[in-house]
Formats: structure tokens, sequence, C-alpha cells
């Protein structure tokens, strides 16, 4: 079974920073959100799919006490904060999350409760809505520093997606493939066959990574994911900006190194 993107979580130290770089290449960045355990958010708004900026705003919301758990959303990002900036997470589509658990217990992952949680968010005309999740994580143990989960919306769609938040000056409609540095690349290939996301994950080793892309990049990981491919209705609406965040032109994509853009490869391509 082949699953879509929900979205994908980009780890950064400061969210105004990375809003305000964000919104100079050209994407429209919705206000900020609180999650109630620590972690805020902003988002851009995609075509049934988002990127989410994401930071530790009130460390003492984070309760130690959930290091007893299986899995803890804030302490993990907290703690990759501590190791890196970077993408984090990947995110699936689910209609399901409990059953969506079953399967990937099915498939081997080490599976703890599904996690629901609630919060507020804004629509374009300021009104507060609430928006509620279910998260079924599938953890695998050579992918500590990369988590992958489903993520049902509780909540009609309306109170998450505006059109208004999904137009971009930049043309970017839809995540392509996610990229991932892996010693152990072809294991790590496996898995993701395994839980039905190979289609939308590309593993490689570092070597590969460079040859495809160009980029050679200390910031690369070497466990975890290093990127995403961003897909743009029209080249000319990004160049500019891109370029001047000291993007390099490869076989018609541009391409942002890690090392400028908060420890994530961005590699723009035209649909």
């Amino acid at each position: 079974m082949s699953r879509a993107i929900d979205h994908i979580v980009l780890c950064v130290n400061d969210l105004d920073a990375a809003i305000a770089v964000y919104t100079q290449l050209g994407f429209t960045v919705t206000p900020r959100a609180v999650h109630p355990f620590g972690t805020g958010n902003a988002l851009i708004q995609l075509d049934a799919m988002y990127i989410e900026l994401l930071a530790v705003v009130d460390p003492g919301k984070i309760a130690e006490t959930d290091l007893a758990l299986p899995f803890s959303f804030p302490i993990y990002n907290r703690d990759y904060l501590r190791h890196r900036e970077g993408m984090s997470m990947l995110a699936l589509q689910s209609r399901d999350a409990e059953q969506d658990r079953q399967k990937f217990i099915a498939a081997g992952a080490a599976v703890p409760a599904v996690f629901h949680f609630e919060r507020d968010a804004k629509t374009p005309d300021g009104e507060t809505v609430g928006v509620a999740f279910s998260l079924a994580y599938a953890n695998h143990p050579l992918l500590r520093h990369a988590v992958t989960f489903v993520c049902q919306h509780r909540h009609p769609a309306q109170n998450f997606y505006f059109p208004a938040y999904q137009s971009h000056k930049n043309g970017a409609v839809a995540i392509g493939k996610v990229l991932v540095d892996h010693w152990a690349a072809e294991a790590v290939r496996d898995f993701y066959e395994e839980i039905g996301v190979d289609a939308i994950v590309d593993a490689l080793h570092g070597d590969e990574l460079v040859s495809r892309y160009g980029v050679e990049d200390s910031a690369f990981p070497t466990d975890g994911f290093a990127g995403f491919e961003l897909i743009v209705d029209d080249m000319a609406k990004i160049a500019d900006a891109a370029v001047a965040m000291g993007a390099v032109e490869k076989d018609g994509m541009l391409i942002i190194a890690p090392s400028r853009f908060f420890g994530v490869l961005m590699v723009i391509t035209a649909k």
C-alpha cells in the first residue's frame, strides 16, 4: 500500500528567524501556533500537504515524566535540536491512526500507543478555530533521528486548510520526494518499503546524495532526513530568491544546501 505525505517537520532553534527566511523565499506562512506541551509551529500549506516549522517555545511545559513513555513528540524534537537543526519527522496521511498503527506493527515497526492532541489555529480572517490530530509512530532502530508517523486530522479540513495560506508568490505547490542520508541506506529502503512509503522516500548513502545533487555539506546527517524536493509551478517565480540564498543550479534543479537553510537540503524543481 502506497501512502501519501501529510507534512514534514523541520526543527529550528529560532522560529521567528525561520519564518522570516521562508517568507523571503516567497512562501506564505501561517501565524504562529502553540502546542500544549512546549513546542510551537508555523505552517506552509501546499496542495493537501504542508511544511511544519517547529521549535521549542516553552521548555518548562515539556514533561520529563514523558521519558517513561515509549515515545514523546516534544522530548524527541527537543533532543533533536540539541543534536542539530533539520528535518526531524515525516508525517503521512491517515484516515484512521489506530488502524494504521496495527499495520505498522504487522510490518515489524516499534509502535507506541496513538497520541491524540488538540490546539487552536487562526484563520486568514483572524478567527480562532480548533484543530485536532491523532498520531501513530512507526519507529525503527536505524532511524532514531528520522521518525515517521501517520497524522489523522480529526476536525474538518475547512478548519485547517485555507486557499489564502496555500497561495505562494514562489509558485510552490507540493512536496516531492523526501531524502534520507544514511550509512545503512539499503536496510532503510527495506523498512520504507515495508510500511508503504518507498515511493515518496529516497534513502541514499552520502556519496549517492552528493553525486545526484552536487552538494557536499558538513550539515548533512549520516542517519536521518537530509531534506526534500519542493515542486513549483514555474521556476522563474522562485529563482531569484533561491539564488540570493545561495542556491546552485544542476540539471534544471535549484538546490539550497543545508548549511544555508536550517539544516535542510531543499531541491526545487518544476512540476
